[in-house]
Order: C-alpha cells, then sequence, then structure tokens
C-alpha cells in the first residue's frame, strides 16, 4: 500500500495536467497575496495548502479527512467567514451548482475572492459527474451569484489536454485502485510507465497552440461584486432567481457528494 502511495504521488509530479493546475493556483494565489482565513472546500488531502499563504486554513470535504465534513451546497459557516475560497474540480459533481455557488459568495467576505478550477476537455470521472461550463459560461454562473470575475485561465491547450489523456488510459483499461487485483495494479503501473515519456513529449508542444479552444479546464478568479449583498443572488437568466441561502451556522447535512 505504502508503495503503491509513492507511485501515485509519482505519477501525479510528471502528469502534465496535475503540474498545470498546481502551476495555476499558486499564479493566482500569488497574486492575491496572504490571507488571514482561506477555506479549502471539497479538499481531499489538500494538495495546494502550501501554495495559499493563510493564517488560518480550513478544509471541508463530504466524504474524504477534513476539518469539517460537509455538503458543499450547506456550509456550516458563518456570513463573511472567510476571505479566500479555494475550490478545485468539485463544482461539476454537485447536482445544484447554483446552490453551491450561492453558499461560496455567503461565507465570503465582502473583500473575499474565489478561486475555482473546473475541467473541460476531460471524461466522465465520477458516479457523480455532472456537468463541464466553458469559459463564457463559468462568467455567466458566477454573476449570477454576486461574482466579478476577474480571470479565466485556460489549463493548457490541446496538446496538454492530449498528453494528459494518455496517461488516462491505464485508468480506462483496468480502473480504480480499489476495484483491481494485484495483476491488475502491476499492469497499471507498467502500462502508465510506457505512456509518461509520449505523453510528455505530446504535452511539450502545447506551445505551439495559441487558441486554447481544446482545453484541460480552466482556473477562475472571481471577487466579490461590491454591488451585491452577500446573500442575495443576481437575477438569472430568463428572469429566475438563484435559491435563498440558509442561514448561517446551519449544522451539515448529508446531501450531493463531490
Amino acid at each position: 500500500m505504502a508503495s503503491l502511495a509513492r507511485f501515485h504521488k509519482l505519477a501525479s509530479a510528471v502528469d502534465p495536467a496535475a503540474r498545470r493546475i498546481r502551476s495555476e493556483i499558486g499564479r493566482v494565489a500569488r497574486e492575491l497575496g496572504p490571507a488571514d482565513r482561506v477555506l479549502d472546500l471539497g479538499s481531499g488531502q489538500a494538495p495546494y495548502a502550501d501554495l495559499l499563504p493563510h493564517r488560518r486554513y480550513v478544509t471541508a470535504d463530504l466524504f474524504g479527512a477534513a476539518d469539517v465534513r460537509c455538503d458543499a451546497t450547506v456550509l456550516p459557516f458563518a456570513a463573511k467567514a472567510f476571505d479566500v475560497v479555494l475550490c478545485t474540480e468539485v463544482l461539476e459533481h454537485v447536482p445544484d451548482p447554483d446552490a453551491m455557488l450561492g453558499e461560496i459568495r455567503r461565507v465570503i467576505g465582502e473583500r473575499g475572492a474565489l478561486i475555482l478550477t473546473t475541467p473541460l476537455t476531460w471524461g466522465v470521472h465520477a458516479v457523480h459527474d455532472y456537468q463541464r461550463w466553458t469559459a463564457s459560461g463559468l462568467v455567466r454562473v458566477l454573476a449570477r451569484h454576486g461574482f466579478q470575475v476577474d480571470q479565466v485561465r485556460t489549463r493548457g491547450g490541446i496538446f496538454l489536454a492530449l498528453g494528459a489523456l494518455l496517461l488516462m488510459i491505464p485508468w480506462q483499461l483496468f480502473g480504480e485502485a480499489r476495484g483491481r487485483s494485484w495483476w491488475q495494479t502491476a499492469l497499471y503501473a507498467v502500462t502508465y510507465t510506457l505512456l509518461v515519456v509520449p505523453a510528455l513529449a505530446v504535452a511539450a508542444l502545447d506551445p505551439l497552440d495559441r487558441r486554447k479552444q481544446f482545453t484541460q479546464g480552466y482556473v477562475s478568479l472571481a471577487r466579490c461584486a461590491a454591488s451585491l449583498p452577500a446573500a442575495v443572488a443576481a437575477p438569472a437568466a430568463g428572469g429566475s432567481r438563484s435559491p435563498p441561502s440558509p442561514p448561517a451556522g446551519r449544522a451539515p447535512l448529508p446531501g450531493s457528494p463531490r
């Protein structure tokens, strides 16, 4: 088990998609500077905690080991409790992303910011995988909840996406770790190792793609729009409004998994 964990750590270190998302989050974090209170929503093992200078770092997840176990659509925090919310590869797993974004907006202070990462060119990677957003779609859905989008940056172009997809072939052939036999795990490791060099070679061509329309995903930086109250969402398209946020301090409830 320890050797398998080391292999996964090494795999993440060479995966061009994983390296790119970490690089982009680090760049945004440097632009924001130190934050007093950071919420890592859908944190898993909090792999990006070292990238955000902070005084207090709170992790929240419905399934993984975290400081707080909660549903992302019903956050058990007071209004304006955090200066920065980091949410990486979670929004697509929530059946009601509007409810989740409404809650994020509620717990961010007036001068706070949201760092949001979402996939685009990526396969279905969980049972609860519901949607994808383009750059314009992200701007639209964030604006509905009182966010002013500073930037939406692509995580590479078509060559980086192809390199990342090459490294998904072993997972597609042999499945997730908990469902594999020992010989399938061995084949997974061998196949992955054989694909690393071609994947990195393809990803290295990414600077040739200037259009970046086939991207692996996006990293967005959004700030709270000062003209909108924290607990009230802007009107959605067609005149509908997002559901109201629950009261501050509400206890965590079971609900939509990530």
